[in-house]
């Protein structure tokens, strides 16, 4: 009896649990779930300048931000994102205190997502020809006996903080390197040929072939490394 009631007891803590999931467990349940509350709590410049489609933006920074979250219909799942985890957190034990029992957490927050190239509302999408297919590119890949490609895209905030490095770094190796920025908005072949599929993405390319890949954000000491 006393085994009984003690995993009717664990179940109903985890059941009342928030879930931290991954970028693609996350747009599964939000597609599964008709009546989602889908919550922003970044600031508004934050959220202007991209967020989930269909997301309402509650700042955690506001004073009366429980009181907002309050408002919410406590019979509806919660689905909660930051930028990279740390408020949505807060705000997710907030909304236990307030009773909520169904809430996903989406776990890298808004930067995952994007990074994983997830669909955005809110950010401008370049419509500019490719400039590089695969064949072109392909074509220099064979002809270099160094080559790094910096896989990016113009709304990708890790991607713009490792822009200046990447143009210092082409400085510096020019005449021994070929740095090649390629844009992930018109490129999509190339993606598709080089199982690209989260940002930035680091491609390195010696003789020819591919010998390293690296996955978000890199600083410039660490690119450089890869280089040597």
């Amino acid at each position: 009896m006393k085994f009984i009631l003690l995993s009717l007891l664990l179940g109903a803590a985890v059941s009342g649990q928030a879930q931290t999931v991954s970028a693609d467990t996350f747009a599964t349940q939000l597609k599964q779930s008709a009546q989602a509350q889908l919550i922003d709590v970044r600031t508004p410049a934050e959220f202007a300048d991209g967020h989930l489609p269909n997301a309402v933006n509650i700042n955690s920074q506001r004073p009366d931000f429980s009181q907002a979250l309050g408002q919410l219909d406590k019979s509806k799942p919660v689905f909660v994102y930051c930028m990279s985890g740390g408020r949505s957190k807060g705000a997710v034990e907030t909304l236990r205190e307030l009773g909520y029992t169904d809430v996903h957490e989406l776990r890298g927050g808004y930067l995952k997502w994007a990074s994983k190239m997830m669909p955005v509302a809110g950010v401008t999408h370049s419509t500019a020809k490719p400039e590089w297919p695969v064949a072109r590119f392909d074509s220099l890949r064979q002809k270099q006996s160094l080559l790094m490609v910096d896989v990016y895209a113009p709304w990708c905030g890790p991607c713009k903080k490792m822009a200046p490095a990447i143009v210092k770094l082409q400085q510096e190796f020019a005449g021994s390197a070929t740095i090649l920025k390629v844009n992930a908005d018109t490129e999509k072949p190339f993606l598709a040929a080089y199982q690209v599929d989260e940002l930035p993405t680091i491609l390195v390319f010696r003789n020819g072939k591919l010998v390293d890949r690296q996955i978000g954000y890199r600083d410039e000491a660490a690119m450089r490394a890869l280089l040597k």
